[in-house]
């Protein structure tokens, strides 16, 4: 299995597919396509139902045991925006041996940084070339899916579940849930395969709202500004400053299950400038003190500077499906026992960000996230341990089979 998962996994990576966040079509890029036809000719060679619809989504069915649970498993086929794509080789490193992993002249993966690589001594690593990402969020996922499916399919004589999959597009710019249909998705439960370490499960996630803030100030000649000029990029700093105040936390302070403020654009000059923050936490009256804190700081802002003008857009994105999803649900008990089959350790762990499993958990459907084995992920120094992804394959096979 090792090496077909490999072969597998590089021939995915080897697809650019990062998606857009300045595009409006749907998917965001259109060379996502490129991997969705693939994987639908291959989900069609191994006889599973399957179609891609008019949004690229990929959707397969591959029927069990008459009366048998329905459990759905989703991985998404974009990468992320933070480093560059492209086609290149990947290097498959096998018995690691727990040193320093050199990809390139300016590029190191160092054991000091990355104390995780102490426990991948002996396993098969495969990595970037240190100038591409290597897109293991979420090919790592999509390859595992691929594989349980192809057992399946390769061993009729294995009585098992009816298997639901979804490959989504764009997931990396918050839109993977956008065209999700539950009609053409029919499961008990599913689960996204889109996480890091196999030993931890997650069914919580971060609250989320974003605000935009707006600030006209007053531009005067700046020898005759005596109590005329207002400067909304000074007004937009003393903006942060005051928030910050009332919310003190941000992702530099930040840990476990405490939540942040986070100050993620910013941009004006004299006459006019905009702040961009994303606004996170697991307890979603904690969020409600957070936004207020937006509103807060506005009214002490306007209140010091009449002549000004302070705009606070404020936008709920996801919940946090800690509120739906709890430690007795099926579909926690049920991948409880498939760990345990597998003898993995697993560890409950909340996920410091959002995920397609909330959304799609709140339209009525539980979906918590499994690991696959991506550490790293978003970065040039991101590599993916097979290992770890031959047992996540394991593990859903343990899942899946009656």
């Amino acid at each position: 299995m090792k090496q077909d998962l490999i072969e597998r996994f590089i021939r995915y990576v080897k697809i650019d597919t990062q998606s857009d966040d300045t595009s409006l079509s749907v998917p965001s890029t259109l060379k996502q396509l490129e991997l969705s036809k693939l994987l639908l000719q291959e989900l069609q060679e191994l006889n599973i139902d399957s179609f891609l619809d008019e949004y690229g989504l990929v959707y397969g069915t591959l029927k069990g045991e008459k009366d048998s649970k329905t459990i759905g498993l989703i991985a998404h086929v974009d990468t992320a925006l933070e480093c560059k794509g492209g086609n290149f080789e990947p290097r498959v490193i096998e018995n690691y041996d727990g040193k320093d992993i050199i990809l390139n002249d300016e590029v190191t993966i160092k054991v000091d940084n990355n104390p995780h690589l102490l426990s991948k001594k002996g396993h098969t690593l495969i990595v970037t070339d240190g100038y591409h990402l290597l897109g293991g969020d979420d090919k790592a996922g999509v390859a595992i899916i691929m594989q349980t499916l192809k057992y399946f399919s390769a061993h009729p004589e294995i009585k098992h579940k009816n298997i639901q999959v979804c490959f989504t597009v764009d997931e990396e710019i918050g839109r993977g849930a956008d065209h999700f249909s539950l009609d053409k998705f029919k499961a008990d439960y599913a689960y996204t395969v889109d996480g890091g370490d196999i030993n931890y499960l997650s069914y919580e996630n971060f609250n989320a709202a974003s605000s935009k803030v707006t600030i006209k100030g007053v531009s005067t000649h700046p020898g005759d500004g005596k109590d005329k000029m207002v400067n909304a990029s000074l007004l937009g700093n003393e903006f942060n400053s005051h928030l910050l105040s009332l919310e003190k936390m941000t992702p530099r302070e930040s840990e476990g299950r405490e939540g942040f403020i986070h100050l993620d654009y910013i941009h004006g000059d004299v006459s006019s400038c905009e702040l961009d923050y994303i606004i996170r936490d697991f307890d979603s009256k904690k969020l409600k003190d957070k936004k207020r804190a937006f509103l807060e700081a506005q009214k002490y802002l306007e209140k010091k500077y009449p002549t000004s003008v302070i705009e606070v857009e404020i936008l709920d994105q996801y919940k946090n499906m800690g509120e739906l999803i709890s430690i007795d649900d099926a579909c926690i008990q049920d991948i409880i026992q498939a760990y345990q089959k597998e003898n993995i350790n697993i560890e409950f762990e909340p996920i410091r960000g959002g995920t397609d499993g909330a959304r799609i958990t709140f339209m009525g459907l539980k979906c918590p996230n499994l690991g696959t084995g991506d550490y790293s992920c978003h970065s040039l120094k991101e590599y993916v341990d097979v290992n770890d992804m031959e047992r996540m394959v394991k593990v859903l096979i343990n899942l899946l089979s009656l």
